[in-house]
């Protein structure tokens, strides 16, 4: 089975590549054994692997290809899975990381000399900061309760926005007036934006 998977490798999934070479890895016993048998290269083999690893949500963002195979190997580097789920949620939001900066993120995580917490090692390397990240501008959760809602959604291949929804009718405590300020800020802006069109238009028919 594992093998047929492997000979269709370019349609399927890596985590279901992943799945396979998991199974080969036990067979076999190592992965220069495996590329002496099969071809292509350990790193390959080694790469693919470490999808099969991560938690089921971050499998799925590496499906889905939101997360590439060389930030998924540097996630995997980390030992602690809350770790690898922050990384993760900050390679999403930030959407410029290079593997060269998740590389330093980690390996200052990993450091046995002066190891950084992960918040500390992203800030360091890459400036990026959960508490400046809003990515639900209209619920206002603080970052834990947001984290745990992104877990939820990864897990369970929903969308954050309809998490957010059934969370808040099973009855989390959601400050309604706040939402409310924050819809008519973003009313009000969009009506600048409007007006705002509406004027450069005018200009441009003035000037013609």
């Amino acid at each position: 089975m594992a093998l047929e998977l492997l000979k269709t490798e370019a349609e399927k999934k890596p985590s279901e590549v992943g799945k396979a070479i998991d199974v080969l890895f036990h067979d076999f016993g190592s992965y220069a054994a495996i590329e002496k048998r099969f071809g292509k290269s350990s790193y390959f083999w080694r790469q693919h692997h470490r999808v099969y690893g991560l938690p089921k949500g971050i499998q799925s963002k590496v499906d889905k290809g939101e997360i590439n195979l060389g930030e998924c190997y540097e996630i995997s580097r980390l030992k602690d899975e809350e770790d690898q789920w922050l990384l993760a949620v900050a390679i999403i939001e930030a959407e410029d990381f290079t593997i060269d900066e998740c590389n330093k993120v980690v390996n200052g995580v990993l450091n046995s000399d002066n190891p950084l917490s992960i918040k500390e090692s992203l800030k360091t390397y890459t400036g990026f900061e959960f508490s400046k990240t809003q990515p639900l501008v209209l619920v206002p959760f603080p970052f834990d309760v947001w984290f745990q809602i992104c877990k939820r959604a990864w897990s369970h291949e929903k969308e954050l926005a309809d998490i957010c929804y059934q969370l808040i009718c099973q009855g989390i405590a959601v400050d309604i007036n706040e939402v409310a300020d924050q819809l008519e800020k973003l009313a009000s802006d969009l009506r600048r934006n409007n007006r705002t069109k509406q004027d450069d238009q005018s200009k441009e028919v003035i000037d013609e």
